[in-house]
């Protein structure tokens, strides 16, 4: 099968597809149909020497920035303890 992919600066996918998109800079490939590509995270796939090498350190480095923003306080949340903060802080005469 034929994929067609772009990369960053760094040689990462930064999209594919199994048409052309005469993106520039794209790059056509043969690999397998079952590849692993088509089942993990295309970001993690290095363009190295003509092949797709997958980066187990950046597939972990991309987790950890997934769950640093899932855990993130919503605006909300933020808004939520200011409030509560400012409640404390009127209730304890201006003292922390």
């Amino acid at each position: 099968m034929k994929i067609y992919f772009t990369v960053d600066d760094k040689g990462y996918l930064d999209g594919w597809g199994s048409t052309p998109s005469y993106a520039e800079g794209e790059i056509e490939l043969d690999i397998e149909d079952d590849h692993d590509i088509f089942t993990s995270d295309s970001s993690c796939w290095k363009y190295e020497n003509g092949k797709l090498v997958f980066d187990e350190e950046r597939q972990q480095q991309l987790i950890e920035e997934y769950e640093r923003e899932k855990n993130k306080p919503t605006d909300i949340e933020r808004l939520e303890m200011a409030l509560m903060e400012l409640a404390m802080y009127t209730i304890n005469g201006g003292k922390e």
